[in-house]
């Protein structure tokens, strides 16, 4: 008398290569997901499953969809399924909450199971809420095999219970990589895994800890992380940093135009929109990057618009990039739109590989008084689950 359920992490999503605090913030697959989840159902084609659940956030509800579509059913959205609660430092890039909360990240990081996050919970607490409603699916479903697609800070935890070890053991259990898969066997009270973080389906090339540098399922990064200082409009400083990224970025043709006057009006008015709309990416103290985004363009009211981007030429090719996208997304879904696009000279092929990389689509080319540019724009608006009822329904 058991019950089977395969506990999937979901599949790539934007807090995993952008490298922001993701809980119950609810954020989008990234391109690479779906070619994950592509090798994710090939490896559940012929596996019988009674029925497929997962948590109500779009990047596990998505990840179990895959399974289920290709079985004709529906996925069974349910409440308790969801990431650690993150409270205060939901979205901020992972570099940032050292800075802000340097104490209590400290402790995030040395003792996570000890760690209330501010307004959110413990890690602990996430994993024994989502145990908890596992032994109510398997009860629903005894004798027979569901999938169940969750979130990695949960499925550790409850691993860390599930292998009888002691919450300062969690990390000898490891990250499991996006999609990987835990096999439970549920038995009345007693729970047991035949595997766990077992990502065999997916070829090296689409590995989210491969791409962002992980050493091992147990290290970290090793990509280069950055928090975001805002730019102040009054600080003779910060308008000397800002004009001398603004020269680098002339000198590669990503901005038109240099007047000075000109481009601190504009990141002034844009700064007054949103404090986060023109900042500088810092690799601890140093600003090595900067990030202004056009936010008083009102040229179409649900498009958020990048105005530029610049990366000191020794730190390109290190995940910075990614990281501005992140952070341009979090700013412009804050400001409820749900584009984010930018102008590109359509001889700038650099501008337009870095758009494209981050699954920017070309919607037309526009002739203005500097030039021919191509218009490059992205969804970042997040669908709700009733706008996608014909895949999923809710189960309190």
């Amino acid at each position: 008398m058991s019950t089977t359920i395969y506990l999937i992490r979901h599949a790539e999503a934007e807090g995993n290569v952008y490298r922001r605090c993701h809980g119950i913030y609810d954020a989008l697959l990234t391109e690479k997901a779906f070619d994950q989840l592509l090798y994710l159902a090939k490896r559940f084609e012929n596996v019988q499953l009674e029925a497929v659940y997962a948590s109500y956030l779009y990047r596990a509800r998505h990840t179990a969809k895959a399974i289920a579509q290709t079985k004709g059913m529906k996925v069974t959205l349910r409440k308790d399924l969801h990431e650690i609660d993150m409270g205060q430092w939901e979205d901020y890039p992972w570099a940032e909450l050292e800075v802000r909360y340097p104490k209590e990240f400290e402790l995030w990081r040395s003792r996570p199971w000890d760690c209330k996050i501010p307004d959110g919970e413990t890690v602990t607490e996430a994993g024994d809420r989502v145990l908890s409603d596992l032994y109510e699916i398997a009860k629903r479903h005894d004798k027979k095999q569901v999938a169940v697609v969750s979130h990695g800070s949960a499925i550790r935890s409850i691993l860390c219970r599930v292998l009888k070890l002691n919450p300062e053991q969690v990390n000898d259990i490891g990250w499991g990589d996006n999609t990987c898969v835990a096999k439970l066997i549920f038995d009345g009270d007693e729970v047991k895994a035949e595997y766990w973080n077992d990502a065999s389906h997916l070829p090296e090339e689409l590995s989210t800890f491969a791409s962002i540098g992980w050493k091992d399922n147990k290290g970290m990064p090793t990509t280069v992380q950055v928090w975001f200082r805002e730019y102040n409009p009054d600080d003779k400083n910060d308008n000397e940093l800002l004009m001398h990224f603004a020269r680098e970025q002339f000198i590669y043709g990503l901005l038109d135009n240099l007047d000075e006057e000109t481009i601190l009006n504009k990141a002034r008015k844009a700064s007054e929109k949103s404090k986060r709309a023109v900042s500088f990416a810092m690799l601890n103290d140093k600003p090595i990057s900067l990030i202004f985004l056009d936010a008083t363009d009102n040229t179409n009211e649900n498009t958020g618009v990048v105005g530029c981007c610049y990366i000191d030429k020794e730190y390109r090719g290190h995940g910075v990039s990614g990281q501005l996208i992140g952070q341009s997304m979090s700013v412009y879904r804050s400001l409820k739109k749900d584009f984010l696009c930018a102008y590109v000279d359509e001889a700038n092929e650099m501008a337009l590989a870095f758009y494209k990389k981050f699954g920017f689509d070309e919607v037309k080319t526009v002739q203005n008084e500097h030039g021919r540019f191509i218009l490059m724009r992205k969804k970042i608006a997040i669908p709700s689950v009733n706008e996608e009822k014909q895949w999923f329904e809710v189960q309190t």
